[in-house]
This record gives C-alpha cells, sequence and structure tokens, in this order.
C-alpha cells in the first residue's frame, strides 16, 4: 500500500451504522490510528454544522481533526479552530433548478446555518433534520433564499430516483453537477465542488498530497475522492458505480466495522 497519512470517511452508510452510530471497535481502532500520527477526518454531504452536532453526540470529537461538509463546500480544520468556504449556488442557480424538476413534485430543501429551509414537510425532511440536529423551516425557497448556498437537496422518493438521474443525464447544465447521495436525496453542487476538494485544501495545509490519503465512501457522491485519492475503499453495501473505481471493496458492511476491518489489516 501507498505511504498513507490522513485518513477521510463518509459518514452515513459508511462510518456509521444503519442505526446511526459508531460501534464501539471502530472507535478503538481510531484512537489507535491517531495515535500512530494518522490525521482523521470526515467528508460528508451533510452541512458543518450537523456534522459537528454529530462528532460530539457520537462521543468522536476527540478523534476527528478536520472536517470537509456539504460535499467539499466547506472544511474545518479543528486543530487551527479554522474554516473554510468554497464555492456556493447563486440564489438564481437554485431557483433555476426549482423550476427545471418542478415536474417531478420534489421537495427542494437547503440548509441555512442551524436549520433546514423546505417547501414541505415529509420524512426524508424530518430524518435530514434529526440527524444533523437542525430545526425546520418551511418556506417559499425562491423568496426566502437570497443567499448562495453550498447545496440544494431534492428530496426524491426511492421509486423516482431512477427518473430523475436519466432527466439529470439530459439537462447538465455548466451551472451546477448533482449526483445521489442517499437512496432518497438528489443533490446539486456548484460544478467545481467535489468532497475531494475539501480533502486536498486541508492536504495542503499541513503539506500532504492527495496520493497519502485513505477514503472510505458508499455512493455517488463519494466517486471523486474514492477515485483520485491515493487508496480508495468502497463499502461492499456501497453502490456499483463506487467500487467501479475504488481499490478496495470492504468484506464487512458499514454494520460489521467495515471501516475498522480495513484499517487493521491495511494500516494498523
Amino acid at each position: 500500500m501507498k505511504k498513507i497519512r490522513v485518513i477521510v470517511m463518509d459518514m452515513d452508510g459508511t462510518l456509521l451504522t444503519s442505526e446511526k452510530i459508531v460501534t464501539e471497535h471502530t472507535k478503538e481502532v481510531l484512537k489507535k490510528a491517531k495515535a500512530k500520527g494518522y490525521r482523521i477526518g470526515i467528508a460528508s454531504g451533510r452541512p458543518l454544522i450537523g456534522i459537528q452536532r454529530s462528532i460530539e453526540s457520537l462521543g468522536i470529537d476527540d478523534i476527528i481533526q478536520f472536517m470537509v461538509a456539504s460535499n467539499g463546500a466547506q472544511m474545518y480544520d479543528i486543530e487551527k479552530e479554522k474554516e473554510y468556504g468554497f464555492y456556493q449556488l447563486e440564489p438564481d442557480v437554485i431557483s433555476e433548478i426549482i423550476d427545471l424538476y418542478s415536474p417531478f413534485d420534489l421537495n427542494a430543501y437547503v440548509y441555512q446555518g442551524a436549520t433546514c429551509y423546505a417547501y414541505r414537510n415529509d420524512s426524508i425532511i424530518q430524518r435530514a433534520a434529526k440527524n444533523n440536529h437542525l430545526d425546520i423551516h418551511l418556506c417559499d425557497l425562491k423568496k426566502e433564499i437570497t443567499k448562495p448556498q453550498s447545496k440544494l437537496v431534492l428530496s426524491t422518493p426511492p421509486e423516482k430516483m431512477e427518473e430523475v438521474e436519466k432527466f439529470y443525464e439530459s439537462h447538465k447544465s455548466d451551472r451546477y453537477r448533482a449526483f445521489k447521495s442517499q437512496a432518497d436525496m438528489f443533490e446539486f453542487v456548484h460544478p467545481k465542488l467535489s468532497k475531494v476538494y475539501g480533502i486536498e485544501e486541508y492536504c495542503q495545509v499541513y503539506g500532504y498530497t492527495l496520493d497519502e490519503v485513505i477514503a472510505f465512501g458508499d455512493t455517488t457522491n463519494d466517486l471523486e475522492m474514492i477515485r483520485e485519492c491515493g487508496v480508495g475503499v468502497c463499502m461492499c453495501n456501497g453502490t456499483d458505480d463506487v467500487k467501479a473505481v475504488a481499490d478496495i471493496i470492504t468484506k464487512n458492511s458499514n454494520d460489521e466495522d467495515g471501516v475498522a476491518h480495513v484499517l487493521e489489516t491495511e494500516l494498523l
């Protein structure tokens, strides 16, 4: 294996089990890795405040050293207590997307501060707000969202996802890029963004390269970091597109300490 200095993990479907916890065994393995000098981070589609609150409630805030949030739009260096913000979607782009996808009758939402702004309430919004420890504010997004946003999410029932993905492929724009981040979430970000953007920014601060990063993920919004980091690991419960570009596919799922097993066998 290449010389690895940085470990970065997606949260949902990767580090977290189906019950949205981190097992004690995985915590112990991550602590051992940190003690050996590896830098450990999170790269998630969740907003920064959601990751911050989550790692505290999960009991891993003493392990994690940096957070890449909103699929690369934000990065927080815990050691330096410094937040970085990158490319965002302008309000007019958000309105354009909402109008374009209106025939699907999907619920659009954004994360702004400690609040999830959405057109209407549904089970997907409720889960996202709960997982990120956020409030919900129902509103007309096109009227109330007047500042650039890290991302726009369309709450997409799984039975509509394939149709939405096909529609996106035939209606691409140089003003944004989109991908499935979970089975029922389709997200839009600035065209220059991916999780690997935030990871690379962190590496540059400490003099590392992407070749020195091992990245763990499970679905389409992880694809770039799995492909471009030194070692890309896809969970065995992951999607086929990510498995196709991974260097390693775990033998164990996210419910079976898959991340910990790879770290133990490959690094520790």
